[in-house]
């Protein structure tokens, strides 16, 4: 398991986001000097807890569970696929809910017609209103 390379993605994304490791660990209800160790690899922890820290920080369980199952992921691995994410992939997988979210959202309309005719009943007031002012 690439410890160390799983760490290094926690620290740097923490980082990016300006979050000390003391307020950092209080949210996650664990210790400054758990959060420490598995920063630097020194510890394996439970995958809750690992979820949790991804979660709060926005970053990638693909990269995290690659980084996790490659026993010869290097701390850089971890930083670089840190550093790729927050400057390419959370822009992309953000785009790609809300492009689920409005594909979900078209086939419920497709599926009940009324609501379709509400929803436009609606837009078309609101244009009406912008128009007035």
């Amino acid at each position: 398991m690439g410890k160390e390379a799983t760490g290094a993605y926690i620290r740097a994304l923490r980082e990016a986001m300006k979050l000390g490791q003391q307020g950092f660990a209080e949210s996650l209800g664990t210790s400054k000097s758990l959060l420490d160790l598995i920063e630097k690899g020194q510890t394996d922890t439970r995958g809750s807890l690992l979820l949790l820290m991804l979660h709060r920080l926005q970053g990638s369980p693909e990269q995290l569970i690659e980084l996790m199952l490659n026993p010869a992921a290097t701390p850089e691995d971890g930083r670089r696929l840190a550093q790729e994410w927050l400057t390419h992939g959370r822009a992309v997988y953000l785009a790609r809910e809300s492009l689920a979210e409005l594909v979900s959202l078209a086939d419920g309309l497709v599926e009940d017609p009324a609501q379709f005719q509400r929803l436009l009943g609606y837009a078309t007031r609101l244009l009406e209103e912008r128009k007035r002012r």
